[in-house]
Order: C-alpha cells, then structure tokens, then sequence
C-alpha cells in the first residue's frame, strides 16, 4: 500500500462505488462522504458526483419548463410528427 494518506486502492474504489450503486443509500453515503470524508481524494469524487447531479437537474428542470410553452411545444411536435 503507499504511503500517501490520499491514495484509494482498486478494491477501495470497487466498494465506494458499489454503495454509492444502491438507489436511496447510495445517495445518502454520497452526500455524507462529500461533506464529512477523511479523504481528500475521496471527498472530492463524491462532491464532482454532486455537481454533475445538479447539472443533469438543472437540465430537466430546463427542459421540462421549455416544454411546457406552448409554442415551442408545438414546433418540437412539428419536427416530430406529419403535419396533416
């Protein structure tokens, strides 16, 4: 094992990711290994896990409000299904 207080081995990885795999725990582990980790290397995977968390909201919550106009409803309709 080095001797760096950050250094994760492969097995350490395989298990961090198969909790944070489990649907309502993993979630739960996630938000507490970002704010209370010990390691930096560690709490920094699951803080980037976080933000891409808000982005992949953030761009649902878009698309959900431009699909509720609707103008821009119709139109993605249009390119969608045959006009008749």
């Amino acid at each position: 094992m080095k001797s760096d207080k950050n250094y994760v081995s492969v097995g350490s990885w395989m298990l961090l990711m198969l909790i944070a795999a489990l649907p309502v725990i993993g979630w739960i582990m996630i938000i507490i290994w970002a704010i209370k980790g010990e390691n930096e290397t560690r709490k920094n995977y699951f803080r980037a896990i976080l933000a891409w968390a808000a982005v992949g909201m953030a761009a649902v919550s878009l698309y959900i409000a431009l699909m509720g106009i609707p103008q821009i409803q119709k139109k993605v309709q249009g390119w969608t299904h045959k006009v008749r």
